[in-house]
C-alpha cells in the first residue's frame, strides 16, 4: 500500500495559480454580467442578434460569436448598446488567438464610450493582450487584478523590465495591493531565471520578510537544482526555527536528487528536533525511494517514539525487499507495544497474498493477547484467501473466547464465499 506525501497547499497554490484564478473568475463574472445585461433588454431585431452572440459565447463557439457581434456592430452602428457589442467582439477575437484584431474594437470602445460600463473589462482585456499603453496604465493602478495581469503581460514582452519592476515592488510598501508582491515574486521565480536567484535567496534568508514571500522564495529556490543552492537551503533550515519555513525547505530538499539533500533529510529523520519534522523527513525519503532499508531497520530498532515507529512500519510495508516483510512479521509476532503489533498486522494484511495470510493464520493459535487476536480476525475478515475463511470458521466453531467467536461469525456473514455461507446455514440448524 503506497503512502503518498501530501502537503497543505493553500499558500503555494495561491501564488502559483493567482493569475489563472483571476482570469477564470473574470470570465465567469463577465459572462454573468452579460446575462444580466441581455435580460434587461427588449426583444428587438438588434437585440436578437446580440442574444445569438451571447449564446455562442456561452457555448464557447468563438468564431460564430465574433461573427454575430460584428454583424451587430456593422448593422446597428448607432445603437446605444454598441459599446457592449464592441467589447464582446474583441473578447471573441481574443479567444481565437487573433490578438491584434481584438485590440481594435476594445480601443474603439474606450475612446468612443469613456463612461461605458464595459470600459473596465475592455482595459483589463487590453492588458491581457499586451497592448503597451494599457500595460503601462495597469501597472500604475491600484486595482490588484489589473496590476497582476499587466505584469504578466510585461513578462511575456520584456522580461528585463518586468524583473526590475518586481525588484522595485519588493523593496516598497505593498500599499493597497497586498497580494501584488506575492504574485510578482511568483512570476519572478517562474520567468526570472538566474537573475531571480539573488532576490529569492535574500528574501528566503530574511527573518523579517513577510512569511508568504519567504515561502514563495524557498519554493522557487527549490526549482534551481545545484549543490550550492542545496547548501543554502540547508543553512536556512538550520538557522530558522519557524515551522512553516522548515516545512517548505523540507519540501524543496525532497524534490532534489543530490547527495547533500538526501544526507540532510536522513539526518533530520534520525536526529530531528521534533517527531513532526522527523516523520516528514521519513515520509519524503521513503516516497522518493531514497531511504535504504538498512537505515530504516536501524532507525526502527533504536527509536522509542511510537508515532515515529508507525511511520517506519509504513516504510517497511511500501518496500518490496523480503527483509521488510520479515521485519513486519517479527514485529507482529514479537513483544513490541500492542498498537505497533496491530499496525504491523494491518500492513501485512493489505498484501493479501496466500503466503502472507498463511503466516498470519499461523500466528493466531500461539497468540495470547486478546487485542492482537482481534486484529488477526479483522485481517482474516478482510482477506479473499481461502485459508482466511477456513480459519474464521475454526474460530467461530471452537475458540475459547465467546467474544472472538462472535466477531468471527460476523466476518463470515460479510463474506460471499460459498463455504462461509454454508457454514452459517449449518449453525442455524
Amino acid at each position: 500500500m503506497k503512502h503518498v506525501v501530501t502537503f497543505r497547499p493553500v499558500t503555494i497554490l495561491f501564488l502559483l495559480l493567482a493569475l489563472v484564478s483571476v482570469a477564470y473568475a473574470r470570465d465567469d463574472q463577465e459572462i454573468a454580467k452579460l446575462d444580466r445585461f441581455v435580460q434587461t433588454k427588449a426583444n428587438t431585431a438588434s437585440m436578437q442578434i446580440f442574444r445569438e452572440g451571447r449564446d455562442q459565447i456561452e457555448a464557447q463557439n468563438w468564431q460564430k460569436a465574433a461573427e454575430k457581434f460584428n454583424e451587430f456592430i456593422t448593422g446597428f452602428p448607432k445603437n446605444k448598446d454598441l459599446d457592449a457589442a464592441l467589447y464582446w467582439y474583441g473578447y471573441a477575437l481574443q479567444k481565437q488567438g487573433r490578438k491584434d484584431e481584438a485590440k481594435v474594437p476594445l480601443i474603439r470602445l474606450i475612446e468612443r464610450f469613456p463612461s461605458s460600463s464595459w470600459r473596465r473589462e475592455a482595459e483589463a482585456l487590453l492588458v491581457v493582450l499586451g497592448e503597451q499603453d494599457a500595460v503601462k496604465r495597469g501597472l500604475d493602478r491600484d486595482n490588484c487584478e489589473i496590476k497582476m495581469l499587466a505584469l504578466q503581460s510585461l513578462f511575456q514582452a520584456d522580461e528585463e523590465r518586468a524583473t526590475q519592476i518586481v525588484m522595485d515592488s519588493l523593496k516598497s510598501n505593498p500599499g493597497q495591493c497586498a497580494g501584488f508582491q506575492a504574485a510578482a515574486l511568483s512570476m519572478l521565480g517562474r520567468h526570472g531565471g538566474a537573475r531571480a536567484y539573488p532576490v529569492l535567496l535574500d528574501i528566503a534568508r530574511n527573518p523579517s520578510a513577510d512569511l508568504k514571500l519567504r515561502l514563495t522564495a524557498i519554493r522557487y529556490l527549490g526549482d534551481q537544482r545545484n549543490e550550492a543552492n542545496t547548501a543554502e537551503l540547508v543553512k536556512i533550515y538550520d538557522a530558522d526555527k519557524t515551522r512553516e519555513i522548515r516545512y517548505q525547505v523540507l519540501r524543496a530538499l525532497a524534490d532534489r536528487d543530490d547527495v547533500a539533500a538526501r544526507a540532510k533529510l536522513l539526518e533530520i529523520a534520525k536526529q530531528g528536533e521534533t517527531p513532526e519534522f522527523r516523520i516528514m523527513a521519513i515520509r519524503v525519503l521513503s516516497d522518493h525511494g531514497r531511504m535504504p532499508l538498512e537505515d530504516v531497520l536501524q532507525l526502527y530498532n533504536t527509536e522509542t517514539n511510537v508515532q515515529m515507529k508507525q511511520w517506519l512500519l509504513r516504510t517497511f510495508a511500501d518496500n518490496k525487499d523480503p527483509r521488510a516483510q520479515a521485519k513486519l512479521l517479527d514485529i507482529a509476532r514479537g513483544s513490541d507495544p500492542i498498537e505497533l503489533r496491530g499496525f504491523a498486522i494491518r500492513e501485512l494484511s493489505d498484501r493479501d497474498d496466500e503466503q502472507t495470510v498463511g503466516q498470519l493464520v499461523g500466528m493466531y493459535d500461539a497468540e495470547q493477547n486478546q487485542q492482537v487476536k482481534m486484529a488477526l480476525i479483522r485481517a482474516f475478515g478482510d482477506s479473499k484467501q481461502k485459508v482466511a475463511v477456513h480459519k474464521l470458521m475454526t474460530i467461530a466453531r471452537s475458540d475459547s473466547s465467546v467474544e472472538l467467536r462472535k466477531v468471527a461469525v460476523r466476518y463470515l456473514g460479510q463474506s460471499k464465499d460459498p463455504e462461509a455461507l454454508k457454514y452459517l446455514e449449518e449453525l442455524l440448524k
